[in-house]
C-alpha cells in the first residue's frame, strides 16, 4: 500500500498497543486478537535488560509483522540507540518510539522515514523533539489531564501521544484536554496473556476503540 501516510492514520486511530514483556510464542496470537479487535498500530518494545536485546525483539516483531501485515503499522519502542533505530528499520519496522528525548535517534528515524514518537517531560523537551523532527510527542509521565491543558496554550500545534494512566475512563478527559494519541499496554495485561485469553485481549481492545471512536 504505497499511499499509506503512518502519521495520519495513527491521528485517526489514536492508539498504540505496546508488547512489552509478551512472550514470542504468544506474540502471533495476541497480535490477531488485537487486530480483530480493531487495533491498527503495534509497538514492539526492545528489552533493553536482555542479554540478547536484538534476538528477543527480532522474534517478537516477526510474529507481530506477519499478523499485522498491511492491515496496521509495527515499529519499536525503547529505541535508544540510532544503532537501534538502523536495525528497526532493517527488520521492517515503520514506527521509533523512545523514553526519551535523543535528537540523534529522532533525525535519523525521519532519515528513513519512519514515524517517530520520543518521549518527553517538559515543555522544552517537547519543544526541542518536534522541532529535532518528531511527529508527535509522547507525553512519558502524566497522570492527569491538566498539565496537558497548561503545555497546549503555547504549545498546540504539537501533537501529544501520553502512555500513563489509560483507560477507557481516562481517555475521554485526556482528549478533551488535547491529547492525539494514547500507547498503552492495559489491553494485553500479564493475566490474560499469561493465561491465553485472546478472546479477552480482544474485548479489551475493542472497548478502548470504541471509547476512543465515542470521545473523538
Amino acid at each position: 500500500m504505497e499511499d499509506r501516510n503512518a502519521v495520519q492514520d495513527l491521528m485517526e486511530a489514536k492508539l498504540v498497543a505496546i508488547f512489552r514483556g509478551v512472550p514470542a510464542e504468544k506474540a502471533a496470537d495476541v497480535a490477531k486478537a488485537l487486530k480483530e479487535g480493531g487495533v491498527k498500530f503495534f509497538e514492539v518494545c526492545l528489552n533493553q535488560s536482555s542479554r540478547d536485546i536484538k534476538g528477543e525483539f527480532q522474534k517478537q516483531f516477526e510474529a507481530v509483522k506477519q499478523v499485522v501485515g498491511e492491515d496496521g503499522y509495527v515499529g519499536a519502542g525503547t529505541v535508544l540507540t540510532v544503532e537501534q533505530v538502523d536495525f528497526v528499520k532493517e527488520m521492517g519496522g515503520e514506527m521509533i518510539v523512545s523514553p526519551c528525548t535523543d535528537e540523534n535517534i529522532i533525525r535519523r528515524a525521519k532519515e528513513l522515514g519512519m514515524v517517530c514518537i520520543p518521549g518527553a517531560m517538559t515543555p522544552t523537551e517537547v519543544h526541542n523533539a518536534y522541532v529535532a523532527g518528531a511527529d508527535v510527542v509522547k507525553m512519558y509521565v502524566v497522570e492527569e489531564p491538566h498539565y496537558i491543558q497548561m503545555l497546549k496554550g503555547p504549545l498546540g500545534h504539537i501533537p501529544l501521544q501520553i502512555t500513563c494512566n489509560v483507560s477507557t475512563e481516562t481517555i475521554p478527559e485526556f482528549l478533551k484536554a488535547g491529547v492525539k494519541a494514547f500507547g498503552t499496554k492495559a489491553m494485553l495485561p500479564d493475566a490474560l496473556v499469561n493465561a491465553g485469553d485472546y478472546a479477552g485481549i480482544k474485548e479489551k481492545a475493542q472497548k478502548f476503540v470504541e471509547a476512543i471512536k465515542k470521545a473523538s
